[in-house]
């Protein structure tokens, strides 16, 4: 695969194996420092949406700019995060800007990495892979993260500089680190320009010119970073 895929599927690597970190509470009643709102739908008294029922289609996509650092090297690329509440997170990496080389797809059932240049995709159930179903990881513990469903931290995954978006405050900044030896693999998401959109496909229609290739490359890496 293509370098900049290799770096789609640390990405994902890197998603999973903090989810797969031990948890640990984090006070409801924690301050979170400067945070910022932004004026979307009329709300309760509660801050959830006056409608709960339409929350569950909320869309919300945001630009990512994404730091990937290990040993003292590191390399940055661009993005664009799309999400649908218990649907689908799509994350799609870019260069200059505005090519699309690869593209990362989690639902409920699957997770598929998509090199877009090679012509190539990985396509697997969580179940598929011991790592993540000995740690009970799914889409729902990944979505929790970006939609902060929940006042948890893991060990692994730190998020900060909250936004409120649709009824939730949601983390813009994500500082993500995995043990790796004398070289731990870090990773930085941040998320700017936030919005409620539903205008993107939310499943990944791939042309019969893709290829499939073997989920083990992904499992040897996801093994690699857990050890």
């Amino acid at each position: 695969m293509k370098a900049i895929t290799r770096l789609s599927i640390m990405m994902l690597c890197l998603l999973l194996a903090a989810c797969g970190s031990k948890k640990h509470a984090v006070s409801s009643s924690t301050t979170v420092p400067g945070e910022t709102t932004i004026t979307t739908s009329p709300t309760t008294a509660d801050n959830q949406p006056a409608d709960a029922s339409k929350q569950e289609e909320t869309c919300i996509t945001a630009k990512v700019r994404m730091e990937l650092s290990s040993g003292g090297r590191g390399t940055t690329v661009g993005g664009t995060l799309r999400m649908k509440r218990n649907d689908v997170i799509q994350l799609s990496l870019v260069t200059f800007g505005v090519l699309e080389v690869a593209r990362i797809e989690m639902t409920p059932d699957y997770f598929m990495v998509v090199d877009k240049m090679g012509r190539q995709y990985v396509k697997a159930s969580y179940g598929d892979v011991s790592f993540l179903r000995n740690s009970d990881v799914d889409f729902y513990t990944i979505q929790t993260f970006f939609w902060d469903e929940q006042t948890y931290n893991y060990s692994g995954w730190e998020r900060t500089d909250f936004v409120s978006l649709a009824g939730r405050n949601l983390p813009t900044k994500h500082h993500i680190t995995i043990p790796n030896g004398s070289k731990p693999i870090k990773a930085d998401l941040t998320l700017s320009n936030l919005r409620i959109d539903s205008e993107w496909e939310k499943r990944t229609q791939l042309s019969a010119r893709y290829t499939e290739v073997s989920v083990d490359e992904l499992l040897s890496r996801i093994m690699e970073l857990t050890r």
